[in-house]
Parts: C-alpha cells; structure tokens; sequence
C-alpha cells in the first residue's frame, strides 16, 4: 500500500515538531506505546499514547466540552455521532486513495469520511477442532443450524455444552434478527417486522429443543478455553486468548439459519482527527502504525484494512459479513430496545410478536 501523505512526513522532519495525543481502546496497549517511542525516534514526533477501557464514554463527554485529543480510535458504528458533533476532521479521498471503497464506506457520513480505517474484528462461530475429532465430526466449510441437532448427539458426553451462544446478546442475535431485511429496513432499525419475528422464532426454537445452550459471554470464554463447549458465537478479538490456553479451534461465519443467509457483523476501528493543527503529524503516525501492525494484527487477530495477505482465515469471514449501520445512536438504541426485547422471549414472559413489535414501538418513540 502507498504510505498516506508520504511526502508529508518528509516536511515534517524539517519543521518543529507539535506533539500529538492519542486515545486508544480495545488490544494492544502495549503495542501503540512502543510504536509512539519508534515513532519518536525516527521522527522526532512525540506521541502521547492515552489508554481508555471504555473510549466512548470518555468520547461522549468530550465531544460535548471540546476538550478532545488530536486523534481516537473509534468504532465504524460511532463515526455518526462524532461527525454530527462537528467536531472532528474530514479526511481527504485523496489521502485514503489506497484503502478499499468497502473499507471507507462505514467510516462515511453525509458525503464525508470521518476515519481513517485501520482493523477490523468479526463475529465467528468458534469451533472445538479437539471435540470435532473426538466425536468424530467434519469440520464443514459453513455451518447451518438444520446441522446442529446431528452436531449435538455427537458431541453428546465429549464436552458439557455441544453449541452454546447467549440468546439474549442484542450483539450477537443482530444478524439474525436482520437476516431478511433490505439495506433500507437494517437502517432504519426494524426489529419488529414479521421477517424478525420468523428468524427470531426459530432460532429460539433450539433453545427450546435444547440443541443450544444459553450461556452468558464470561461463563462461555471461559468454558471454551476448557475445552467445554463445541460450537459458540463470539468476536473474532477471543482467538488471542484462546490460544494462550484451551483446544484447537477453527475460526468459521456466523451460522446460516435453515438456508436463510447470516452475515455476521464485521467490528471495525479506525482514527478520527480532531486536531487541524495536527493533522499530518497524525496521518505520518498512523501510516507508521500501518507499516508496523503485522505482528500487532497477527498475534490478536486484527484483519488490516490497509491491505489483505496478512488473515486470510478472517478475510474469508470478513469477506461474508457486513457493516452495521453507522447513524448517529444506532448501536446504543438497538442494544437498549432489543436486549429486555429478548430476555422477556428467553425467560418466556412475553412471545416473540409481543416482545419485537414492543421493541420496535420503543425505537419509534425515541428515535
């Protein structure tokens, strides 16, 4: 890939240098602090790296006050809210010439790209490759739920919970609660149409039947790394810590639904400028960041979306998945109206028709 504003860094080493700050999130904290102390020593740079387990809430506040750095990594789901805030930096085509349309598109709102595009995480169905062999099983190339009943009596006695997922995860049911929709009725943030409600009604079905186990996310990681469970849906981000203890395990789409097509959400994170004064200083670091990502990407599973030989098992996943809709709110309201919406049909207070169509009621008042 051509580096961004190349010839930028060049003018830079000849110009006082302006310190640059950096809100990061997520994996790889100790990563970006050495890439800053690289960065600084080849550039004379320096770059203030600011560590934030939860970078959207210290967003949230600074959007409002101003009091922002020069750059943070966010998610395609938030470029909405920061654009709208009119905070941040539009960032040239022309300096992201290089990155696939694909790539770009989460990070465009109104017209404008509001990021530059750095990694992406997936939603994957993780599969037991050791229990696999164990009962005998192939490994298939896609999963669909019509195999799951078969999948289960095999994997019967050879771990505790054959399939498990948390029915319950606005998360993780989003593909599902989607699957039949147009592009115009995912971004409008329809949860209580009858094509929702037959997916949703399914998909509990086997819960009903007892060929899924419900498990909520802590519980299940770590019960996966015990080599406890067959199949289970989570983000791609787990495989570092997978590997560090528990089975071999393949890394495959979200499973289709009695032939209805499932794509699985591709997470992605990229960099939003806010500092004008700054802003090549920025791009040079994050083109460095580019340049020397590799072992980063590699060890924590982060597909590149600068490039593409690095993942080739995520880019397959990625390859079938899609973006959420990046309006401004979107993520939260989905999460707040679908999470009580499918733990009120899960514990069976309420039915499938009376909880979605609720939800959707709740999204049409605030939305």
């Amino acid at each position: 890939m051509k580096k961004l504003l190349a010839s930028a860094l060049a003018v830079l080493l000849c110009s006082a240098a302006l310190s640059i700050t950096f809100w990061v999130s997520w994996e790889g904290e100790a990563f970006y602090r050495q890439a800053a102390d690289d960065f600084y020593n080849q550039t004379g740079i320096p770059v203030e790296i600011v560590y934030f387990p939860k970078i959207e809430e210290k967003l949230n506040i600074s959007l409002k006050t101003g009091d922002l750095p020069d750059a943070a990594l966010i998610k395609d789901t938030y470029i909405g809210d920061v654009a709208s805030s009119d905070r941040s930096l539009p960032i040239s085509k022309d300096a992201l010439k290089d990155y696939p349309e694909r790539y770009l598109s989460p990070y465009i709102w109104n017209g404008v790209v509001g990021a530059v595009p750095y990694y992406a995480d997936s939603q994957v169905a993780f599969v037991n490759i050791d229990a696999f062999e164990q009962a005998g099983l192939n490994l298939e190339e896609g999963l669909d739920f019509s195999q799951f009943e078969l999948i289960k009596e095999r994997l019967a006695g050879v771990v505790d919970y054959p399939i498990a997922f948390d029915f319950t995860s606005p998360y993780v049911m989003f593909p599902y609660v989607s699957a039949l929709h147009s592009e115009e009725e995912t971004e409008n943030l329809l949860v209580g149409s009858q094509g929702s409600i037959e997916t949703v009604s399914k998909v509990k079905k086997y819960f009903d039947e007892g060929t899924i186990s419900r498990l909520e996310r802590a519980a299940m990681n770590g019960l996966f790394r015990q080599g406890k469970i067959g199949i289970m849906l989570q983000g791609s981000y787990m495989a570092e810590k997978f590997r560090e203890k528990g089975p071999r395990f393949a890394m495959l789409p979200f499973p289709d639904l009695e032939g209805v097509e499932i794509k699985g959400v591709i997470d992605s994170k990229g960099f939003a400028l806010f500092n004008g004064e700054t802003r090549d200083q920025c791009l040079s670091f994050i083109n460095f960041l580019n340049e020397h990502s590799r072992e980063f990407f590699v060890q924590c599973d982060k597909y590149p979306l600068f490039c593409s030989d690095w993942l080739p098992e995520l880019e397959e996943i990625i390859d079938e998945g899609r973006f959420m809709p990046n309006r401004p709110g979107y993520q939260s309201l989905l999460f707040e109206a679908l999470e009580p919406a499918l733990q009120a049909i899960y514990s069976g207070a309420m039915t499938v028709d009376q909880a979605l169509k609720g939800a959707q009621s709740y999204i049409e008042s605030v939305w």
